[in-house]
Parts: C-alpha cells; structure tokens; sequence
C-alpha cells in the first residue's frame, strides 16, 4: 500500500542559461512597481542595475535595497520593509544567495504586516496579511531558498537562527550563467548545503514518494556534477547540473523538511556568523551519518551509490566522495579556544527548531548531539 500524503508546489520555476532576460515579462503580472532586495557587491558587479533594465523594458519601475548582509537580521529586514512601504512596492524581487532571497522573503512579510518581522521568525505572531509578490533570483546552487517557504532570519541579541515559514516565491529564476563567477570555497560550500538538503529530505519522517522522487535527482546530480564544477567552474554543464540539484533539493525541504544536521548548523550559525551554513553542516556531518547509518538500509544504500557507483555503505561513500574537497571547518578553530560550545550549541539545538530534530530516522537526544560535535571537532 502506499502512504497517503500531499504535496503542493505554486512557485513557477523558469530553469536555464540566459533565462534572467525573461524577468519582465514574468513580473509584469503583479504590478509595475518593484523593490529589489540584494547585497552591496550585487550593486557593484552591475546585476541589479542589469535587473532595472530588465524590468524597464517591461514598464516595471524598481528601486533598490542593497543593506543584505549574511545571515540576514531582523533589523535589516524591517529596513527593507519601510523600504519596500516608502516606495509603495507591488512586488519584492531577491538577488542573491540564501542571505539576499531570505531577505526578500521577510520584506515580503514586513511590508504588509504589523511591526518587526521577529515575533513572525519565531513563531509567535501568524502572518496574517497577504504577502507581497515575491521573486527570486539565485546566483549560488546551495540554499534552495528560490522554492522553499522557509525564510532563515537571525538575531544577534538572542543567538537566534529560526526558519520562518509560509513565504513560498511566486517563481524563481534560476540562470546557470549568474553562478558561473562563484569562488571555489562558495561553490563547495553551497554543494555541500544541496546534498545535505536532499540527505535530509530523503530521510525525514515526512518524506513521500514524490517528495523522494526530488531528493533522489538531486543526490545524482551532486554525485555527477559537484566535482566537476569544484574542478573547474566554468563548467557550463557542470554549473547547470547543481543548479538542477540545488532546486530539486529545495523542492524535497520545502516537502519533507530537514532533520537534526540542520538544527545544529542553525545552531553553529547564531552563534557565529562567520561560519557559513554550508560549512557548518560539513564539519559535523560525517558524524550525522555515522549516528543515522543503518535507520533507513535502503536509502542509505542509494545515497552511498549516488556518492560513489557501486557502493552500498553510506559513510564509507561519504569519507571517498568528500574526502576529495577540501573545506574551511572554522568551527573546529573557534573550538580549539571554546570547547564549551559544544554544550551549548547541544542544549540550543533542542529549543526553538526542536521540531525537526524529531523526523530524523535515529533517535537523537541532547547527549548524543554532543557526542556528534564532540567527535566531529577533536
């Protein structure tokens, strides 16, 4: 018998190279005014002004809010909110990795709702207004965030790093081309994100057939494509196969959820911006799929095989996979001054996102995530 389960996907994707030029004509329908949310080298490299000219064509004034930063914060967002209210903005359109689309989303939120977007963040306010339309442009393959309805917003004061949800984009623009510039260490960084995504997805309690259909894909392209892109990133192909894998693995989260990994690198994260997600969830995940090896044999025997052809041992795929690249791990530097993080990240990571430690296929209480930090970071 199979499952009974739902599924709803509303976000246009308009996947492909030079697809950026249909940008007008996609946001024509919600209006002819827009805010576009971005960071400052967005501005610098000329792909916002590129986007004003776009719009333009189409009759669509825009104007630009360029204060993202990474690990987007609440203040930050409620700026971009008044921004979006002073120029009466009928649409929001994100430039950026997950920090720029991120912040697109909140302004969304921010812009036709009362107040800081905070109490929304954390849950403790429903979003109870219409959102503004929102488009999303991504120029890494790592966060997905161009079709999931999570929104990672962090506070400085609390060391706080929730995933709001319910701001799914009305479509995504998803242009190999504007990845094309990104650094070694970036495209590592956002590949690891991508296959932790579909790990995560994949093996969630509410994972579902279809659900699994786009963890799967994406887990194959990680295998084929991320090192050719790490070796050379002008890839073309290569750029566009992680770019497939990036929104198929958003599409899995958006279904199915993430588990402990996750909770943990949203941890790390609010308590040290520095750390990249992507590189906060590499330092320690080895150890995640020790702890999980063997709760699921079947999809643990596809990721190994996705990893390395022929394999049906997931960690052993992993140590051969991974162990070609080489990343940051500034988690294990801040530990060799800190140990004592790892109990606090440990009793943090079951407070606000609990939830989804609970859909993970192992069991995992307190202990044994500081067991898993422990060893990651010896």
């Amino acid at each position: 018998m199979f499952q009974n389960f739902q599924f709803h996907l509303s976000t246009e994707i308009v996947f492909g190279a030079g697809v950026l030029a249909q940008l007008g004509e996609k946001c024509r329908r919600f209006g002819t005014r827009a805010l576009i949310v971005c960071d400052p080298f967005t501005v610098k490299c000329g792909l916002s002004e590129r986007a004003v000219k776009i719009l333009a064509e189409s009759g669509i004034r825009a104007t630009i809010y360029d204060g993202v930063v990474p690990n987007p914060t609440a203040p930050m967002i409620d700026q971009g909110g008044d921004a979006a209210k002073k120029f009466k903005a009928e649409m929001v359109i994100g430039i950026g990795g997950g920090s720029g689309m991120d912040t697109a989303k909140g302004v969304a939120v921010a812009a036709t709702n009362p107040g800081s977007i905070w109490p929304y963040a954390i849950g403790e306010k429903p979003i109870a207004n219409k959102l503004l339309p929102i488009i999303e442009i991504t120029t890494t393959s790592g966060t997905g965030s161009q079709c999931t309805c999570f929104a990672v917003i962090s506070n400085p004061e609390t060391k706080q790093k929730p995933g709001m949800g319910g701001v799914l984009p009305d479509v995504a623009i998803v242009d190999p081309e504007l990845t094309a510039t990104m650094p070694y260490g970036l495209t590592l960084s956002t590949g690891f994100d991508v296959f932790s995504h579909a790990v995560e997805a994949y093996t969630s309690s509410l994972a579902s057939p279809l659900s699994d259909m786009y963890a799967e894909k994406a887990l194959r392209l990680v295998g084929q494509y991320l090192p050719r892109v790490c070796r050379d990133g002008q890839d073309k192909e290569a750029r566009a196969g992680m770019a497939l894998a990036d929104t198929c693995a958003g599409i899995a989260i958006c279904q199915a959820g993430v588990t402990v990994a996750h909770v943990i690198s949203h941890m790390i994260g609010g308590h040290y911006h520095d750390i990249a997600h992507g590189d906060a969830l590499a330092s320690i995940y080895r150890e995640i799929m020790v702890f999980n090896n063997g709760g699921m044999p079947q999809k643990d025997a596809f990721i190994a095989d996705s990893l390395v052809p022929g394999s049906r041992d997931a960690v052993t795929a992993f140590d051969e996979f991974f162990g070609q690249f080489k990343f940051e791990n500034r988690l294990k530097q801040k530990y060799q001054t800190d140990p004592g993080l790892t109990k606090r990240i440990a009793e943090d990571t079951f407070t606000y996102m609990k939830f989804y430690t609970g859909l993970g296929p192992v069991k995992i209480d307190v202990s044994d995530v500081e067991r898993i930090l422990e060893k990651s970071l010896r």
